[in-house]
Protein backbone atom coordinates (compact mmCIF):
# COMPACT_ATOMS: atom_id res chain seq x y z
CA UNK A 1 0.00 0.00 0.00
CA UNK A 2 1.35 3.16 -1.22
CA UNK A 3 0.44 6.62 1.67
CA UNK A 4 1.42 10.24 1.34
CA UNK A 5 2.22 12.52 3.58
CA UNK A 6 3.39 16.05 2.12
CA UNK A 7 2.87 14.93 -0.73
CA UNK A 8 5.83 12.68 -0.54
CA UNK A 9 5.13 8.66 -1.42
CA UNK A 10 5.16 6.03 1.48
CA UNK A 11 5.23 2.49 0.67
CA UNK A 12 3.61 0.13 3.20
CA UNK A 13 5.53 -3.45 2.83
CA UNK A 14 5.47 -6.65 4.74
CA UNK A 15 8.63 -8.37 5.30
CA UNK A 16 7.57 -11.02 2.60
CA UNK A 17 6.22 -8.49 0.56
CA UNK A 18 9.46 -6.53 0.36
CA UNK A 19 12.05 -9.67 -0.36
CA UNK A 20 9.64 -10.77 -3.38
CA UNK A 21 9.89 -7.16 -4.65
CA UNK A 22 13.76 -7.07 -4.11
CA UNK A 23 14.44 -10.61 -5.51
CA UNK A 24 12.08 -9.65 -8.42
CA UNK A 25 14.10 -6.32 -9.36
CA UNK A 26 17.85 -7.89 -8.84
CA UNK A 27 16.62 -9.97 -11.55
CA UNK A 28 15.20 -7.74 -13.60
CA UNK A 29 16.58 -5.77 -16.96
CA UNK A 30 16.29 -2.31 -15.01
CA UNK A 31 17.65 -0.27 -12.50
CA UNK A 32 15.28 0.98 -9.68
CA UNK A 33 16.08 3.56 -7.18
CA UNK A 34 14.90 3.12 -3.31
CA UNK A 35 14.24 5.93 -0.93
CA UNK A 36 14.58 5.48 2.96
CA UNK A 37 12.38 9.13 4.22
CA UNK A 38 11.97 9.45 7.73
CA UNK A 39 10.85 12.87 9.43
CA UNK A 40 13.63 15.01 8.36
CA UNK A 41 13.25 14.30 4.51
CA UNK A 42 9.62 15.40 4.67
CA UNK A 43 10.95 18.32 6.68
CA UNK A 44 13.49 19.19 3.57
CA UNK A 45 11.28 17.76 1.06
CA UNK A 46 8.34 19.98 2.52
CA UNK A 47 10.63 23.45 1.64
CA UNK A 48 12.41 21.77 -1.48
CA UNK A 49 10.97 21.12 -4.62
CA UNK A 50 14.24 19.48 -5.89
CA UNK A 51 14.37 17.35 -3.38
CA UNK A 52 10.40 16.52 -3.15
CA UNK A 53 11.02 15.50 -6.79
CA UNK A 54 14.15 13.21 -6.24
CA UNK A 55 11.55 11.11 -3.68
CA UNK A 56 8.79 11.57 -6.08
CA UNK A 57 10.69 9.81 -8.71
CA UNK A 58 12.43 6.69 -6.48
CA UNK A 59 10.25 3.14 -7.36
CA UNK A 60 9.87 2.22 -3.85
CA UNK A 61 9.83 4.57 -0.59
CA UNK A 62 10.34 2.64 2.44
CA UNK A 63 9.37 4.72 5.94
CA UNK A 64 12.44 4.93 8.19
CA UNK A 65 11.40 6.82 11.12
CA UNK A 66 9.01 6.26 13.46
CA UNK A 67 7.31 9.58 13.24
CA UNK A 68 5.66 8.32 9.91
CA UNK A 69 3.73 5.92 11.49
CA UNK A 70 2.04 8.99 13.88
CA UNK A 71 2.19 11.31 10.77
CA UNK A 72 -0.04 8.67 8.17
CA UNK A 73 -2.27 8.13 11.48
CA UNK A 74 -3.10 11.86 11.70
CA UNK A 75 -2.93 12.90 8.27
CA UNK A 76 -4.69 9.91 6.59
CA UNK A 77 -7.44 7.56 7.20
CA UNK A 78 -5.22 4.73 6.96
CA UNK A 79 -2.05 3.06 9.18
CA UNK A 80 1.36 2.33 8.73
CA UNK A 81 2.00 -1.31 9.38
CA UNK A 82 4.86 -2.07 8.37
CA UNK A 83 8.64 0.30 9.07
CA UNK A 84 12.19 -0.96 7.87
CA UNK A 85 15.54 0.78 8.97
CA UNK A 86 18.09 1.72 7.19
CA UNK A 87 20.53 -1.19 9.33
CA UNK A 88 18.30 -3.90 8.45
CA UNK A 89 17.57 -2.37 4.92
CA UNK A 90 21.70 -2.90 4.49
CA UNK A 91 21.45 -6.35 6.22
CA UNK A 92 18.78 -7.62 3.86
CA UNK A 93 20.16 -6.24 0.72
CA UNK A 94 23.81 -7.65 1.74
CA UNK A 95 21.81 -11.26 2.37
CA UNK A 96 20.01 -11.15 -1.12
CA UNK A 97 23.61 -10.43 -2.81
CA UNK A 98 25.25 -13.44 -0.98
CA UNK A 99 21.96 -15.47 -1.63
CA UNK A 100 21.75 -14.61 -5.48
CA UNK A 101 25.38 -14.41 -5.89
CA UNK A 102 25.10 -10.44 -7.18
CA UNK A 103 27.82 -8.18 -6.34
CA UNK A 104 27.19 -5.07 -4.11
CA UNK A 105 29.10 -1.64 -3.69
CA UNK A 106 29.01 0.01 -0.87
CA UNK A 107 29.72 4.13 -1.37
CA UNK A 108 30.15 7.02 1.07
CA UNK A 109 29.73 7.02 4.70
CA UNK A 110 32.63 8.04 7.23
CA UNK A 111 35.88 7.17 6.95
CA UNK A 112 36.73 3.47 7.55
CA UNK A 113 32.79 2.57 7.92
CA UNK A 114 32.40 1.51 4.79
CA UNK A 115 35.56 -1.06 4.63
CA UNK A 116 34.54 -2.58 8.18
CA UNK A 117 30.99 -2.41 7.40
CA UNK A 118 32.47 -4.87 4.06
CA UNK A 119 34.14 -6.93 6.32
CA UNK A 120 31.43 -7.71 8.83
CA UNK A 121 29.48 -8.69 6.18
CA UNK A 122 32.59 -11.55 4.83
CA UNK A 123 32.12 -12.83 8.09
CA UNK A 124 28.34 -13.01 8.20
CA UNK A 125 27.96 -13.94 4.76
CA UNK A 126 31.18 -15.86 3.83
CA UNK A 127 31.77 -15.89 -0.27
CA UNK A 128 29.47 -12.79 -1.13
CA UNK A 129 30.89 -10.35 -3.24
CA UNK A 130 31.53 -6.80 -1.87
CA UNK A 131 33.43 -3.79 -3.05
CA UNK A 132 33.80 -0.35 -1.52
CA UNK A 133 34.25 3.19 -3.41
CA UNK A 134 34.79 6.34 -0.96
CA UNK A 135 33.76 9.31 -3.74
CA UNK A 136 35.55 11.53 -1.40
CA UNK A 137 34.70 15.52 -2.10
CA UNK A 138 32.26 15.32 -4.90
CA UNK A 139 30.38 17.61 -7.24
CA UNK A 140 26.64 16.67 -7.86
CA UNK A 141 26.99 19.72 -10.41
CA UNK A 142 29.45 17.68 -12.52
CA UNK A 143 27.93 16.69 -16.34
CA UNK A 144 31.18 16.24 -17.78
CA UNK A 145 31.48 12.73 -19.68
CA UNK A 146 34.76 11.83 -19.30
CA UNK A 147 36.98 9.23 -17.16
CA UNK A 148 36.08 10.09 -13.87
CA UNK A 149 33.49 10.41 -11.05
CA UNK A 150 30.63 9.58 -11.48
CA UNK A 151 31.02 6.99 -14.38
CA UNK A 152 34.00 5.56 -12.92
CA UNK A 153 31.32 3.46 -10.79
CA UNK A 154 31.02 1.16 -13.65
CA UNK A 155 33.90 -0.73 -13.58
CA UNK A 156 32.77 -2.46 -10.27
CA UNK A 157 30.04 -3.81 -12.54
CA UNK A 158 27.71 -3.90 -9.15
CA UNK A 159 24.11 -5.11 -8.89
CA UNK A 160 23.02 -3.46 -5.81
CA UNK A 161 24.90 -0.27 -4.75
CA UNK A 162 24.21 1.10 -1.22
CA UNK A 163 25.25 5.07 -0.90
CA UNK A 164 25.88 6.46 2.58
CA UNK A 165 26.53 10.53 1.63
CA UNK A 166 23.41 11.74 4.08
CA UNK A 167 19.74 13.03 2.77
CA UNK A 168 19.54 14.38 -0.28
CA UNK A 169 23.00 14.03 -1.28
CA UNK A 170 22.61 10.52 -2.15
CA UNK A 171 19.74 10.82 -3.90
CA UNK A 172 21.22 13.18 -5.97
CA UNK A 173 23.92 10.86 -6.37
CA UNK A 174 21.87 7.95 -6.86
CA UNK A 175 19.98 9.33 -9.99
CA UNK A 176 23.27 11.19 -11.57
CA UNK A 177 24.86 7.77 -11.03
CA UNK A 178 21.99 5.38 -12.18
CA UNK A 179 22.22 6.07 -16.06
CA UNK A 180 26.00 5.25 -16.36
CA UNK A 181 25.89 2.08 -14.37
CA UNK A 182 24.22 -0.17 -16.54
CA UNK A 183 24.72 -3.14 -14.24
CA UNK A 184 23.41 -1.69 -10.84
CA UNK A 185 19.37 -2.87 -10.65
CA UNK A 186 18.59 -1.71 -6.95
CA UNK A 187 20.09 1.89 -5.45
CA UNK A 188 19.74 2.88 -1.98
CA UNK A 189 20.48 5.78 -0.04
CA UNK A 190 20.93 4.88 3.60
CA UNK A 191 22.27 7.66 5.59
CA UNK A 192 24.37 6.60 8.60
CA UNK A 193 23.95 2.39 8.51
CA UNK A 194 27.61 1.94 7.57
CA UNK A 195 28.51 3.77 11.29
CA UNK A 196 26.11 1.39 12.47
CA UNK A 197 26.67 -1.75 11.24
CA UNK A 198 30.34 -1.82 10.99
CA UNK A 199 30.68 -0.97 15.55
CA UNK A 200 31.84 2.28 15.16
CA UNK A 201 28.54 3.58 16.56
CA UNK A 202 26.45 1.27 18.71
CA UNK A 203 23.28 0.44 17.96
CA UNK A 204 20.13 1.44 19.89
CA UNK A 205 18.95 -1.66 22.63
CA UNK A 206 16.39 -4.17 20.93
CA UNK A 207 13.72 -2.79 23.28
CA UNK A 208 14.48 0.81 22.19
CA UNK A 209 14.30 -0.20 18.57
CA UNK A 210 10.80 -2.05 19.25
CA UNK A 211 9.46 0.87 21.00
CA UNK A 212 10.78 3.22 18.04
CA UNK A 213 13.14 4.75 20.82
CA UNK A 214 15.99 5.16 18.56
CA UNK A 215 16.36 8.83 18.37
CA UNK A 216 16.43 9.33 22.03
CA UNK A 217 19.86 6.73 21.81
CA UNK A 218 21.03 8.64 18.82
CA UNK A 219 21.49 11.74 21.03
CA UNK A 220 22.82 9.84 23.86
CA UNK A 221 25.82 8.52 21.81
CA UNK A 222 25.58 11.74 19.46
CA UNK A 223 24.89 14.71 21.24
CA UNK A 224 26.42 16.91 18.20
CA UNK A 225 22.92 15.53 16.30
CA UNK A 226 20.84 16.82 18.85
CA UNK A 227 19.35 19.58 16.45
CA UNK A 228 18.51 17.02 13.97
CA UNK A 229 17.05 15.11 16.27
CA UNK A 230 15.16 18.20 17.57
CA UNK A 231 13.64 18.34 13.90
CA UNK A 232 12.05 14.94 13.85
CA UNK A 233 11.03 14.30 17.06
CA UNK A 234 9.53 18.24 17.66
CA UNK A 235 9.92 20.05 14.49
CA UNK A 236 7.97 17.72 12.69
CA UNK A 237 5.29 16.59 15.11
CA UNK A 238 4.30 20.55 15.30
CA UNK A 239 4.57 20.73 11.83
CA UNK A 240 2.14 17.90 11.72
CA UNK A 241 -0.67 19.10 14.06
CA UNK A 242 -0.64 21.92 11.88
CA UNK A 243 -1.50 19.94 9.05
CA UNK A 244 -4.50 19.00 11.13
CA UNK A 245 -5.70 22.06 12.10
CA UNK A 246 -5.72 23.30 8.51
CA UNK A 247 -7.78 19.67 7.32
CA UNK A 248 -9.74 20.41 10.17
CA UNK A 249 -9.28 16.94 12.08
CA UNK A 250 -7.31 17.93 15.25
CA UNK A 251 -9.54 15.55 17.28
CA UNK A 252 -9.83 12.75 15.17
CA UNK A 253 -5.96 12.64 14.32
CA UNK A 254 -5.40 12.70 18.48
CA UNK A 255 -7.92 9.71 18.55
CA UNK A 256 -6.03 7.88 15.78
CA UNK A 257 -2.37 8.54 16.90
CA UNK A 258 -3.00 7.78 20.63
CA UNK A 259 -3.61 4.40 19.75
CA UNK A 260 -0.28 4.85 17.66
CA UNK A 261 2.39 5.54 20.22
CA UNK A 262 0.79 2.99 22.69
CA UNK A 263 1.17 0.70 20.23
CA UNK A 264 4.35 1.36 19.12
CA UNK A 265 5.63 1.68 23.23
CA UNK A 266 4.19 -2.15 23.72
CA UNK A 267 6.71 -3.08 20.75
CA UNK A 268 3.30 -3.89 18.36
Amino acid sequence: MRHFIFDVPIDDLSDNEFDQQLTEWVNGNTSKFLATPNPEFLLLASKDTEFQKLLQSSDLSLPDGVGLRFAIAALTDERLHHRHTGVDLVDRLAYLSYKTNRHLLLVGGEEGAAKKTKQYFEQKYPGVRISVFNPGRIDLHYRGTHEGYPYDLAGFNADIMLVALGQKKQEQFIKQALPNLPSVRIAVGVGGAFEMISRMKPRAPQFMLRMGLEWLWRVMIEPSRAGRILNATFVFPIVVVCATLRQHRFWKACRKVIPEIYRQLSGK
